[in-house]
């Protein structure tokens, strides 16, 4: 017999959906620095990057910090 799925609580629902979308982010702005690079221009979305980056670990370490408050 299966075991019943499990249940995520909805807020590490929403955790895990804000560092998807963070990481994302991230991924379309060094995709878009590469391009940029490959146009000729000098590191066009340098602080864009940076910032994808930042919200990109708040994210990751929130989803953390749930973990070991809450256990799941």
């Amino acid at each position: 017999m299966a075991a019943p799925p499990a249940t995520v609580c909805p807020k590490k629902q929403r955790l895990l959906q804000e560092f998807t979308s963070a990481v994302s982010d991230h991924h379309r702005m060094q995709s878009a620095q590469l391009a940029g690079i490959l146009r000729g221009e000098d590191f066009p979305f340098e602080k864009e990057i940076a910032e994808a980056a930042a919200r990109r670990e708040l994210a990751k370490y929130a989803i953390i910090a749930h973990q070991q408050e809450h256990g799941c």
